[in-house]
């Protein structure tokens, strides 16, 4: 990719973005394409979402909360008597 001294996209939204995260970043326009591509192999080939359980939602949750509490926020009252049932139709 360095050999090319421009690059053609095709779209010019897209090659000014280029050009201006370069340019904000300090790096050629290739570089800057070399570093997409690699990031994007690299989500692709390793990265996994982590699968969480619902044991350790809650537990983020109420960690959330307690930590409100500590710095003063009091927990939020939610009503969802509304929503109950109509989730149930759509299984």
């Amino acid at each position: 990719m360095s050999d090319k001294k421009t690059i053609i996209i095709g779209d010019d939204m897209i090659e000014n973005r280029l050009k201006e995260k370069s340019i904000k970043l300090g790096i050629s326009v290739d570089e800057l394409i070399d570093r997409y591509i690699r990031r994007g192999l690299y989500s692709d080939d390793y990265y996994e979402s982590p699968q969480l359980t619902m044991e350790e939602l809650l537990e983020m949750s109420k960690k959330d909360v307690k930590k409100d509490m500590e710095n003063g926020i009091p927990p939020k009252k939610h009503n969802f008597n509304s929503f109950v049932g109509k989730f149930n139709r759509y299984d």
